[in-house]
């Protein structure tokens, strides 16, 4: 049985009250603090909510300094994970890493192609240097333009059974990753709040993901 947990809805709003209320309707979601504008004292209100909440602020419209405080006061207020980039520079990750240690925070490291879906060899090469810098869940996300390559994604869960992987493709022959890898193994699937409202290439709503869910018989909480 798929349970509430195993959607987590990607919240990209700018505003405190908007991200409030997506929050409203959802117990599981990624805060993009990239891409909202709140300050430090609602980003402590938001993360300490008891909701099950994952921190990510991508490069971007803040500076490095701005997106480890972000991360960190977001760690601080009760994420339950937080999201860094395989590629971010060592000291970044390991003070987010140690932050996240400390209050009890899963530490998602993550990898993401744009243009992509990249050699079996090459993704499990990815996936071992994720593992090695601690990640407590990896995150890969290649793009996909041919079944073939949507295929090749979800190939990484047989040979990590034993590894917390998330591993879809973006694009439109990427869009049945975004289901079938919660079958396969990984421990969520990200969605967006509504079929407006996508934060990446063929990222549907959790409204479509769970029912397809139901559609294939898998009853979602």
């Amino acid at each position: 049985m798929i349970d509430k947990n195993s959607v987590c809805v990607s919240i990209g709003e700018q505003s405190y009250s908007g991200v409030l209320a997506v929050l409203e309707k959802v117990s599981f979601a990624e805060i993009r603090l990239d891409i909202s504008r709140i300050t430090g004292a609602e980003i402590r209100s938001v993360f300490s909510s008891g909701k099950r909440l994952v921190a990510t602020c991508r490069e971007g419209f803040y500076d490095r300094h701005e997106r480890m405080e972000r991360l960190v006061e977001a760690i601080r207020a009760g994420a339950a994970f937080v999201d860094v980039e395989t590629e971010s520079d060592e000291d970044f990750r390991n003070t987010v890493a140690e932050q996240a240690a400390i209050n009890g925070c899963k530490l998602i490291v993550s990898y993401h192609n744009f243009e992509e879906t990249p050699p079996l060899p090459e993704m499990c090469s990815i996936v071992e240097t994720c593992k090695r810098q601690g990640a407590d869940i990896v995150k890969l996300v290649t793009t996909a333009k041919s079944k073939s390559d949507a295929a090749r994604a979800l190939s990484l869960y047989d040979k990590y059974r034993d590894t917390n992987l998330v591993a879809f493709a973006m694009g439109e022959a990427g869009l049945i990753t975004r289901v079938a890898c919660v079958f396969l193994g990984a421990p969520y699937t990200y969605a967006a709040a509504s079929d407006d409202k996508p934060l990446a290439s063929g990222q549907i709503s959790v409204e479509k993901i769970k029912n397809v869910m139901d559609n294939l018989k898998l009853k979602v909480k």
